[in-house]
């Protein structure tokens, strides 16, 4: 859909991406919260969740964050067709580490699309660091991940992989058509989810002291200081930092993944309240004999022994703990498994504290609804 340009900036200037979406009739209350609450448990930008959807075209939201932040706007394709010339200006390190891609060079003026257009700091670094005037172009962030994995060679996550593929084939079919329709409002049911379950972009360079600090590595964390952290959290990693932080001063191990259509990995974890280096890595493609299979598809918890060595041993490994006995417990938005709260020890502790180890499950996901509804509030 296209919008004036006058219009365009006569609405859009000073409000909200959602706002917006709303006034324009663009989008529905119940399209909005939908991708709200996907930003909130699976992280990444609003407009990457509203793309992921099919809610709003990729080129429209570039015409909008264009607007809002009174920046210079190109169509978000022409990012993938940038002259070698042009690239060679901006240094591959450069590139990945604050995460932009040049687009034009014109009397001393570098036009680079960023991941935040409206960092006056990493500006200035850049600008210093390129020897040029820096123009900030804003573009969505699906298509600037894009652009950096075909120009700079950056890995893309699982869910940029799969929005690539999703944007290909919608642009296909937009091409059999005279103009191109946004998706209607529709009822989706659980199983309608996309793939998400990445950090995201901003996932791609977190180091383990992003999660896990000096202070909560030494200082003991009391039952009502994490019910704290649980009801004040302000993202989703603050939410799985409360759980493992508290959990692993009390347990060998414990950790917490993150659940997609077809696999599970890693978040964060502890052993013996250290943290887990490479747990992020860690991918289960949920085959047969996979206990984090068990439990997503029967959607309860399983208490025991890991008995099957083949699926399980590297997980098992990971904690490099013992004994081999887990509990391992779904968290569930909205009737979905969205993570899984896995906790290595003796049997006879686990079965013990397991009642007070389903209680913090139910406060997670009371954590993660309220997360979800404050991004409401301050949203729409």
């Amino acid at each position: 859909m296209n919008i004036p340009e006058d219009q365009l900036k006569s609405t859009v200037l000073g409000r909200r991406l959602g706002d917006y979406l709303l006034n324009q009739n663009l989008l529905s209350e119940a399209q909005l919260e939908e991708a709200i609450e996907y930003q909130c448990i699976y992280g990444g930008k609003l407009g990457t969740s509203l793309v992921e959807l099919g809610y709003v075209h990729e080129d429209l939201l570039a015409q909008i964050l264009s607007q809002q932040l009174r920046l210079h706007y190109i169509k978000p394709e022409l990012l993938m067709n940038v002259p070698a010339e042009i690239l060679q200006l901006v240094p591959e390190k450069i590139a990945l580490r604050y995460k932009v891609v040049p687009y034009h060079i014109e009397n001393k003026r570098l036009y680079l699309a960023m991941n935040d257009a409206s960092n006056l700091a990493e500006i200035d670094e850049l600008s210093f660091q390129l020897n040029q005037v820096i123009v900030p172009l804003a573009v969505p962030e699906v298509r600037l991940m894009l652009a950096l994995k075909q120009h700079y060679g950056l890995t893309l996550s699982p869910r940029f992989e799969t929005l690539a593929s999703q944007i290909k084939k919608r642009g296909l079919a937009e091409k059999k058509q005279a103009n191109f329709v946004p998706v209607e409002p529709s009822d989706k049911t659980i199983e309608d989810w996309p793939l998400l379950g990445d950090e995201g972009s901003e996932a791609e360079d977190i180091s383990p002291d992003a999660y896990f600090s000096d202070a909560t590595s030494t200082a003991e964390i009391s039952l009502t200081s994490l019910c704290q952290q649980l009801a004040t959290a302000s993202e989703r990693n603050d939410i799985a930092r409360a759980l493992v932080n508290y959990l692993g001063q009390e347990f060998i191990a414990a950790g917490i993944f993150v659940v997609r259509p077809t696999s599970v990995s890693g978040w964060l974890a502890r052993c013996k309240d250290v943290e887990v280096v490479d747990f992020a890595q860690y991918i289960d493609p949920l085959q047969q004999g996979s206990v984090l299979k068990l439990v997503v598809d029967n959607r309860s918890h399983y208490l025991g022994q890991i008995l099957e060595p083949l699926a399980s041993q590297e997980l098992i490994g990971m904690f490099s703990a013992a004994p081999p006995s887990a509990l391992v417990v779904p968290i569930l938005v909205r009737e979905r498994v969205v993570s899984i709260l896995y906790v290595q020890d003796h049997l006879e502790n686990l079965e013990k504290r397991f009642a007070e180890l389903q209680s913090l499950v139910s406060k997670a996901e009371m954590a993660f609804m309220l997360l979800i509804m404050k991004n409401k509030i301050l949203t729409i």
